[in-house]
Parts: C-alpha cells; sequence; structure tokens
C-alpha cells in the first residue's frame, strides 16, 4: 500500500450523476468521517477537527473525479466547494478529492466546535445544507474495504499490510491508519507537523489495552493520523478486534490478525489449507452458506421467529488477503454500523465476487435467495407468514451455476441448540456504559465448541440508525463479559408499537453454529454450509 497520499484511501461508494444539476447532499448519510462512514446519530459519529470527511450526494463534482496531490491542498477542486458554518461562522473546508457523487474534504482545525451545517458549491450552483456536528476528537481506523468495519488498515514497521498471511505478534509495533485525532496547530493544507497530539485515548484490542508510543499525524499527509500501539501478550486470532476509545466512545470497530508464531492465523473459516494457499501466491475461491434462525421474546407474551439464508462466493487473492474477514475471533466481540450495510452480516464480511447464478433454499417449500451483488445473496426464508427453518430438518441449497461458480446442490442437515440465557430477562435496561455480564445455560456438544453472542440497538422506530455487535466464546466457559467500549458505540434503544404490542429496540441473542458441511463446485477451490439456531430477548440499551 502506498502511503504517501490521503486519497488512498478514498472509496467512490455510489454510482456517477449528472455533473450540470445542482448539487444535491444525502439525506440518508450526508456528512461522515471518512474512515468510519458512521451515521450520524450514533454515538462518536460527530467529525473532529482536522478530519477528512466524506460528502455523499449527486451533481457534487466533475465527472471523472479529480484529487488534490501537492501541498498546499485547495479549498476548490474541480468546480467543488464546500463551506461549514457553526454559530454563524463559515469556514471553507480543504478538498482532497472531487467527483459527481462523493466529496473527501478535510475539516480545518479553526472550525468552531457544534452542530451546523455544511453546503457544497459546484459549478457555481450551491446545494442546501445539510447537518454537520464538529467534535473536537472521534478517531476512527480506516477500514480494508473502505466501509469502516473489517480488518483494518494496520501496518508493520516496515509498512507491510496486517492480513490473515501476514500477521502481528505479540509484542509488535502496529501502525493504526485513520483520521479524527483531533486539532494541529498550524494549517491543516500544509504537511502537518509531526508529533503527539494532547487527545486522551485508549487503544482497545481484544480484551486488553495496549500501550501506546505515537499519537498524531502522519508526516506524508495532511488530515491522516497514525496511532503506533504494541500488541499486548495473550492476544490471537485472525480477527481481533481493535478500537480507540476518544471521550468515553470508541467510533468504529476494526480488527487486525494476530498469531503467536509464523507468518499466518489458524482460525479464519477458511481453513489451514485455503490460508496456506493464499499466503503461498495463489488465489482462493471459497463459497460460503450459512442459514440462521432466531426466536426472540420481544413483549410481554409475544415472540419473534426470524428464518434468514446468506451466501457469498469470493475470490481472494494475497494482494488482497486483508478482504477474507470472516468475523470475530473466540474470546473477542465485534461492533458496527449497519445502518445502510444491513443487507450483510457481522458473521461474514467477505467481499462477493463470483457469480453462481440464481440461489434457492428448498424444504417443503423453495425460497430464491436474492442476488445483492455477483456473489452476495440473501433472504428471509418465509413462506407467507410461516418461517422456513426448524431443527431437525433437511435444507437443500441449490445454485442453477452462473458465469463464475457451476451448478451444485448441498444439504445441511440442521440441529437445533439448546442454550439459552439465564440471567436475561424481557425489557431490562442494559447501561452502555459498564460492562455486561452474561451467563448461559445448555448447549448441544453435537454442534461447535463456541457460542455466538449477537445483537443490535436502533434509535428509531425504522430502525435507523442501528448497530450491532457479535461475540464468540467458548460454550464451556458458561459466562462471558461483553466489554464497555464494545457497548459503547450502540444507541439508545427506542420502543416501536405494533397495534396492541410495543417493544424495544435492542435485542440479545445467543446460539451455536452447527458443524460445517464442505460442497464442491467447479469453480471455487472449497465451499462450505453451516446453521445457527438462536434465541434471544428484547431489552433496552441505556
Amino acid at each position: 500500500m502506498d502511503i504517501r497520499f490521503a486519497p488512498v484511501f478514498v472509496a467512490i461508494l455510489l454510482p456517477a450523476a449528472s455533473s450540470f444539476a445542482q448539487p444535491v447532499i444525502s439525506s440518508q448519510s450526508p456528512v461522515a468521517s471518512a474512515a468510519s462512514y458512521r451515521t450520524p446519530g450514533l454515538p462518536g459519529s460527530g467529525v473532529a477537527q482536522g478530519s477528512i470527511f466524506s460528502i455523499f450526494g449527486t451533481g457534487l463534482g466533475p465527472n471523472p473525479w479529480v484529487q488534490a496531490t501537492t501541498f498546499p491542498l485547495p479549498t476548490s477542486l474541480g468546480g467543488s466547494s464546500v463551506n461549514v458554518t457553526i454559530g454563524g461562522t463559515t469556514t471553507p473546508a480543504i478538498l482532497v478529492l472531487a467527483y459527481s457523487t462523493q466529496i473527501n474534504a478535510i475539516l480545518p482545525s479553526t472550525t468552531p466546535l457544534g452542530t451546523g451545517t455544511v453546503t457544497v458549491t459546484y459549478n457555481n450552483q450551491t446545494s442546501a445544507a445539510a447537518p454537520i456536528q464538529v467534535v473536537s476528537s472521534s478517531f476512527a481506523p480506516f477500514a480494508y474495504n473502505q466501509r469502516g468495519f473489517g480488518q483494518a488498515i494496520a501496518t508493520d514497521t516496515n509498512y507491510v499490510e496486517n492480513t490473515i498471511i501476514h500477521v502481528f505478534h505479540p509484542n509488535d509495533y502496529v501502525f493504526l491508519w485513520g483520521t479524527g485525532l483531533g486539532a494541529i496547530s498550524g494549517s491543516d493544507a500544509e504537511a502537518p507537523p509531526f508529533g503527539n497530539l494532547p487527545v486522551d485515548i485508549t487503544v482497545h484490542i481484544g480484551n486488553s489495552t495496549a500501550a501506546t508510543s505515537y499519537q498524531g499525524r502522519a508526516p506524508c499527509c495532511a488530515g491522516l493520523d497514525q496511532i503506533v500501539f504494541q500488541v499486548p501478550s495473550g492476544i490471537e486470532g485472525c480477527y481481533v478486534p481493535v478500537g480507540v476509545e476518544t471521550g468515553g466512545i470508541v467510533n468504529n470497530v476494526t480488527t487486525i490478525a494476530v498469531a503467536a508464531s509464523g507468518d499466518t492465523c489458524s482460525d479464519s473459516i477458511l481453513g489451514p489449507a485455503l490460508v496456506n494457499q493464499l499466503a503461498g501466491g495463489q488465489k482462493v475461491d471459497f463459497g460460503y452458506i450459512r442459514l440462521e434462525s432466531l426466536n426472540a421474546r420481544v413483549g410481554y407474551d409475544e415472540y419473534i421467529k426470524e428464518d434468514y439464508g446468506m451466501a457469498t462466493f469470493s475470490e481472494l487473492d494475497p494482494a488482497a488477503a486483508g478482504n477474507a474477514q470472516y468475523g470475530v475471533s473466540s474470546g473477542y466481540c465485534y461492533a458496527a454500523d449497519f445502518t445502510y450495510w444491513n443487507n450483510e452480516s457481522l458473521s461474514d464480511l467477505s467481499p462477493a465476487q463470483l457469480d453462481a447464478g440464481a440461489l434457492a433454499v428448498t424444504w417443503q417449500s423453495t425460497i430464491p435467495l436474492t442476488q445483492w451483488g455477483p456473489g452476495l445473496y440473501d433472504a428471509e426464508l418465509m413462506t407467507g407468514n410461516q418461517t422456513l427453518l426448524w431443527g431437525g430438518n433437511p435444507y437443500v441449497v441449490a445454485a442453477a451455476g452462473g458465469s463464475a461458480v457451476g451448478p451444485f446442490s448441498v444439504t445441511d442437515e440442521t440441529v437445533s441448540g439448546t442454550v439459552q440465557f439465564s440471567n436475561l430477562t424481557y425489557g431490562q435496561n442494559v447501561p452502555r456504559t459498564s460492562d455486561l455480564d452474561i451467563e448461559w445455560t445448555g448447549g448441544n456438544p453435537a454442534l461447535q465448541s463456541q457460542v455466538t453472542i449477537g445483537g443490535f440497538s436502533a434509535a428509531g422506530a425504522d430502525f435507523t440508525p442501528i448497530a450491532f455487535f457479535e461475540c464468540v466464546a467458548p460454550l464451556s466457559a458458561g459466562k462471558f463479559t461483553i466489554p464497555r467500549w464494545i457497548l459503547s458505540g450502540l444507541p439508545p434503544s427506542a420502543t416501536i408499537s405494533e397495534g396492541s404490542y410495543s417493544y424495544p429496540l435492542g435485542w440479545i441473542w445467543i446460539g451455536q453454529y452447527d458443524q460445517p458441511t464442505s460442497f464442491t463446485a467447479k469453480g471455487l477451490d472449497a465451499g462450505i454450509i453451516t446453521d445457527l439456531f438462536s434465541s434471544g430477548v428484547g431489552l433496552y440499551f441505556q
């Protein structure tokens, strides 16, 4: 990775639009950190002084896009400019990239704190104002998938990227790349000063905190921050969570790969053979299918059962091994803003690249999975008002075959889990400012030896904004603690009413994954299918 220029972290997320229309800033997620894209309204979503931020919409700039690569950086780029107004003071933003559907800019360190508005002007036409909240600091690591979650942009001391085939080891120094540490004393349009910024941060890694040796701007790049820390002892896994706490809140959670020795880690669902194949310089084509059933108590006498199926077919190569992202390692928790990524799941964040054609799940009835991209599929598994998944039944998942993956059929013999919470009750209040101790009973020895604990909290009745978390722990432990810093990024739970019922928009659930079943298809090195039956309860994260 070339880390000399901040635009290396740019993600062009939206389709092209006409450059002749009046600029329109998106109403969904108008202004956000360029590292986390955190939805406004979620804890930690404010834009920090001196940080790189993104604006999304249409007609914001030229097509093709243009970027600034020399100092001093401009306040006008490709005919685009951005003004931020807080408390009657208007500050021109410093532009890094301008495109028809996205602008990346640096918020000057002199911008006043507080709530205000932002406007975009392109070709002398100015957009309607959109809201912005300016804060002193809210650090967010950049993510490999350019969506704010998954594998972090983290390098060793030689600036080699960390992935499952180039791991860190305990006591190694990590360079974590992000934005949002806070203001500097000089001009943000010039090469930044080197030195620690006086902001109070805590680097959480796994269930430990890390000692830091630097927290400040990367000397190369305006708005781009580095945090240098050492991996604590006892940390290990392909997907170890990392979160940087500022002001009591963690903006976004990413992961790094850590092993006690060697160059690769061992707990990816890809399995050692495919990880070694990737480490040996070869591509890996992998199929992953998962069926999930959740039975949650969400009211005094009301239960909701949700059944879901998903599949990804991914091509991974050594240069992009950071895309091999699957959940979180055992003993840890992960969290993400899924307000606008809610067709994905925390337990599979891999890229979808391989077309397998039409895909469907069958037991008594057949339900097609919606194909969202070349190799990303999901759907609720329901026929009318009847859910499809019940433990002990065989479910056939069949693909018609597409341009990259041949036809196949695989049967998943489902097994219900019996694990349940023993210390959580419907409707209880759970503080987001302290650790949450979880206890459970039961469990099925025929299933995997881990439990998966998941949950979400939504701030509005329309489930917007919403943040999820997921934890993995040994079944035999019977208990687990969800760290406060994971819960800090959840919004307070709203209440939703449907007819005579009302229930909280905070849920938590627990289950065991089934032992995976392998399948083969032309175009794949390997494929697996698994299932998860969970029980849960509605509560209020406060």
